[in-house]
């Protein structure tokens, strides 16, 4: 019966894997032994297995420096029986034993899911969520700075590639962490993900804007807003762990709702504060004030007041019209 010997990292990963027909297999770090292996706290003639005349296989310590271990750390004191699928340890290096007839696993079918999101990492999609993100950014600059803070324009806009920088580290950690875990980093389309989550989130918020506008900023408006980001996070943080790791689609959502509900815990902690009596902060109606108020390139606090003082002179004369009616 052949025999199948795994070698293991201290994740328990499977860094290689060697199949012997023959019934003695030696281990160790010496050059002429079957499996050779490279850890310093491994002798060079360490340890041995060992079929019998029934096909089971037997560990023998070659009275090793560090000793050998079975699961649960019990110290191989001559020799000990091996099960197929049990780990061993020479020393602090792990290896795993099989017979040739151990079952595998079932075959895996091909997630869609992850399939999708792998072609999102084609750099077409990338381009178009960057561009949705600088586009909005540009949209702010505007909104913000007055004719006279024109002179600030090419620093604000130096910022937009920076932050556009700042969402590669999420990614670049998942990378990173599955590569740790001997996966694939699937870099380009968690990159793609993250600009695609983000995207959503500022379209999301535009509209937010409009609809707590139109309903005179009620806690309807700000419930839904909430919900959205949520929902967003959500969605970002499941696909990143289904291109990063192999939990079960339950596990990975109920993951990701926790932690985008942590990410947006203090807008929810508003939204269900009751209002203080207190409260002096400004409201507005959108009957009277007409969003494109708001919208427009950004105003010195002269230019604020004056378009301010005009409205007010408006609804004046709107009242008065109605009053002679």
């Amino acid at each position: 019966m052949a025999v199948i010997v795994e070698v293991l990292n201290k994740q328990q990963k499977v860094t290689e894997r060697h199949k012997f027909l023959q019934p003695q297999v030696n281990l160790g770090r010496a050059f002429d032994n079957d499996v050779i292996l490279f850890n310093k706290h491994v002798c060079p003639y360490h340890a041995v297995l060992q079929q019998d005349e029934e096909g089971h296989w037997w560990l023998e310590d070659l009275s090793s420096v560090n000793g050998s271990f079975l699961s649960g750390r019990k110290a191989v004191v001559a020799r000990e029986l091996l099960r197929s699928g049990e780990i061993c340890w020479l020393g602090e290096q792990a290896l795993r034993l099989y017979d040739d007839a151990h079952p595998v696993a079932a075959t895996m079918p091909f997630s869609v899911i992850e399939q999708r999101l792998q072609a999102m990492g084609h750099w077409a999609f990338i381009l178009l969520f960057a561009l949705i993100l600088a586009t909005d950014q540009v949209a702010e600059i505007w909104l913000t700075l007055s004719k006279q803070m024109e002179h600030m324009w090419p620093a604000r806009l130096l910022d937009i590639p920076r932050s556009l920088l700042l969402f590669c580290i999420l990614p670049a950690i998942l990378a990173l962490w599955s590569r740790f875990n001997q996966q694939e980093s699937h870099f380009m389309p968690q990159l793609s993900l993250t600009y695609a989550a983000a995207a959503c989130g500022t379209l999301w918020g535009a509209f937010c804007f409009w609809l707590g506008f139109n309903l005179d900023g009620s806690g309807m408006a700000q419930g839904v807003e909430v919900v959205g980001y949520t929902l967003i996070l959500t969605a970002l943080f499941s696909g990143n762990f289904c291109l990063a790791t192999h939990w079960s689609p339950r596990f990975r959502t109920a993951v990701a709702l926790a932690l985008a509900l942590l990410a947006t815990s203090g807008q929810w902690a508003n939204l269900l504060t009751p209002p203080s009596p207190f409260d002096r902060s400004l409201r507005y109606d959108a009957r009277i004030l007409p969003l494109p108020f708001y919208l427009g390139q950004g105003k010195d606090i002269q230019q604020y007041e004056q378009d301010l003082q005009q409205l007010f002179e408006q609804v004046e004369q709107k009242r008065q019209y109605k009053d002679k009616q």
